[in-house]
Parts: structure tokens; sequence; C-alpha cells
């Protein structure tokens, strides 16, 4: 057997352990953080969490920014906090993970698709355009894999329809748009700190807003929906009161301790995710078959994945590529099956394949190869390695 025969095809993988497409990075700064918030007072939500929630709103200059137990968790206190309720539409797109059209379904709103422009892999304003109608109360665009939006032509719509727009920006946490911080936007905006996001606390959100009553709504909908201090709370201290349906999204200070020292190494993340980045573009720039993710458009974008799309041209189709790279123990990944191909949003609001063609199209090419920190100059050669074996194969 050749020794560049695909391991797929019967030849030696490139790598003995399998390379994931994401993982944290953890150092003894971290581990000393936890440590420490351990031995506090507080081990759930306390002043650690209240000093990460305002180190995060200092970094994205907003007034407020309400820690949460994940991204998804975020999305549902930010679609409860604009008002989404049943008869609302709310608009997103179909290229994204569940948890984004569930801001609106959560709340009893209807979440309706509009497709991508095809550049950015993001909601296309023309598009959004289609879908309003006298029932849309909102927008939820995703920066997908940390490229922003067309944030002035999404915000252009929303001031036309009086909309709210909550930014779903799990990718894009450490980017910035017209050199101001993705999330800056109005009226709200939401960050994932799971571990193969840009930073982590193990499992956590946050929503970000300069809207005063907005968060006040936040962090009450976080806890219970309790209001800690009602009328007579003075006399009777230990007199609180439910206000309605709220929940337990409290995040601990222990998760806030890590997210502390990972905020403190958020620029030397952005400069090695840079630097995979650039290895791989210069690489496959111009490989028949490839397309590398989108120029940045007046932005510096963080980014959380680098999704290239596989065409025929390549030699393979998406299918044979994924599975040909698991073989060389390259742990490639997809993001994401369209939210319209799932049977829950095809059952319960009447979408179809082939509705949003622009976002099928991309989805059936992308793939998602490995970027994060900890990856070395060799582990990108071995991706790199891995896409040239399978080239020349089919050449």
């Amino acid at each position: 057997m050749a020794e560049d025969t695909p391991a797929k095809y019967g030849g030696e993988p490139i790598r003995e352990d399998v390379l994931g497409y994401g993982s944290q990075s953890i150092t003894e700064a971290e581990k000393s953080a936890v440590l420490d918030a351990l031995e506090g007072d507080y081990i759930t939500r306390g002043p650690t969490v209240e000093e990460f929630e305002e180190r995060v709103a200092e970094l994205i200059g907003v007034d407020h920014a309400v820690a949460t137990t994940s991204g998804t968790t975020a999305l549902h206190l930010a679609g409860r906090a604009a008002g989404f309720e049943e008869g609302d539409e709310v608009i997103t797109t179909p290229l994204t993970f569940v948890s984004t059209a569930h801001a609106a379904t959560y709340s009893g709103a209807t979440p309706v698709f509009a497709d991508i422009d095809p550049h950015r892999r993001t909601l296309d304003p023309e598009a959004v355009r289609e879908q309003i109608t006298d029932d849309t109360a909102g927008l939820i665009p995703m920066h997908y894999g940390g490229h922003p939006a067309d944030i002035e032509g999404l915000l252009n719509i929303a001031d036309e329809h009086d909309l709210t727009v909550i930014w779903d920006a799990c990718h894009g946490f450490g980017g910035t748009w017209r050199g101001e911080p993705l999330g800056a936007q109005r009226d709200m905006a939401m960050f994932s700190f799971h571990p193969v996001k840009n930073i982590t606390t193990g499992e956590g959100g946050m929503v970000v807003t300069d809207d005063d009553e907005i968060a006040r709504r936040l962090r009450r909908l976080r806890s219970f929906d309790m209001d800690y201090e009602p009328d007579g709370h003075e006399s009777e201290p230990w007199y609180q009161v439910v206000k309605g349906v709220g929940y337990n999204y409290n995040v601990t200070d222990i998760q806030a301790a890590l997210g502390l020292a990972q905020l403190n190494r958020l620029g030397e993340f952005k400069e090695r995710r840079d630097e995979i980045i650039a290895q791989y573009d210069e690489a496959l720039d111009g490989v028949l078959g490839i397309r590398t993710p989108p120029e940045p458009i007046e932005s510096d974008p963080m980014y959380h994945l680098y999704a290239i799309e596989v065409r025929e041209e390549f030699g393979y189709d998406r299918e044979e590529f994924v599975n040909a790279m698991h073989a060389e123990n390259i742990g490639v990944q997809v993001h994401y099956v369209p939210l319209h191909y799932h049977p829950f949003f095809q059952e319960k609001f009447g979408y179809e394949r082939g509705m949003f063609p622009e976002a099928e199209h991309v989805y059936d090419g992308l793939v998602s190869l490995p970027l994060y920190t900890e990856m070395n100059d060799d582990d990108i050669e071995d991706v790199l390695n891995a896409v040239r074996r399978l080239q020349a194969y089919h050449a």
C-alpha cells in the first residue's frame, strides 16, 4: 500500500491519537483561581460572579452583564426579557444550533426562518424583509463561526419595524465590528462559555445589554423571578415573593473564578487562533473545491470555528470527506444541520427541505476543521497533510 494512501482506503492514519475540533485551555492560573474560590465564603453565586459580570460588561462596553448557566439559558432569558409571547413571530437563521430558535419557542413565540447571505453565512437582511409581518416582534441574528452578521443592515430593519434584536454571539466573544466589541450592539447579546468556545467557565453563558429594565428583568428571571426585597422586607427580613415564572439559572463563584482567569488570557487566545487560521488560509487558499471561511467585513473576528466548504471539484462530497478525515484521526465536525431539517420544526411549524436554498447549499459543503488554542504546529500540519493526502488520492 502506498505511503500516501488515505486511511479510509487502506493506508495508515496520519495520527495515532484523535485531534478534536475544539477544546479548552486550562493552566495553573485557572486551577489556582478555582481553588481560591473553593476556599472562599461563597461557592454558589456570590461576589466572584459579580466581578466576572463587571469585567465582561467593561470589556464589551455595556452597562450590564448577567451570567447564566449556559448559552442556551442566556438565550432563554433574553427571549423572556424581550417579552416574546404566543402570537409573536421572531425571525432567525436556519443555519445555527437549536438554542437560537428556542429563544422564541421557549416563550411560546413562533420562530420564522429567513435565508442567509452565503458569504457571511449569516442572516440576509433582504431575506429578513420578506418574512416580516404585523406579528414580527424581534430578530435573533447569529454571528456564524465568529464572523459578524450584517449588523448595520439588520439594525436598520429593526428601526423601521420597531423590533427587539437579540444577537446570538456564542461564537463571537472577543471579536470586534467597526472597532466596537461584538455584543455592544442593541438590544441584547449573549455569549456561551462552553469548553469549545473562545473562553470557558465549564458550562456558562452571559447576556449583555445597556437597557436597565431589561437587565433588571434578566436578573429576576435568572433567580426564580423572585423579588428579594419587597415591601415589608425591612421589618420581616425573611419576606421574599415570587413575581412570576422564573428559573434557577444561577452560576457559581467557582465558574466565575475560572471565567476571570480565562479573561486574563483572552488576548493570548485570539493571537493563537489567528495564527492557526493564517496557516490554514495560506495552505488552503486556491485549493480547487475548498472554500475557506469568509474574509472579515469591517471587523476583526475572534473565530470560534474554521469552517470550510467542500465541493465536488475537490474530488469528494462532504460525507466522504468527513469520514475520510475521521479515518485519519482528525476530528472534523459539521455546524450545523439546518433547523428546518429537524422533525420538531417541520412537524410544529411546517418547515420543509428546499425552503432556504442559500443555507442549504452552504450546509451541504460545511466542515469545521480543528481550531483551538492548545493546538501546536504539528497538529495543524497533521490536519493539512490529511487534506493534501485526500486531494492527491483523487487528483
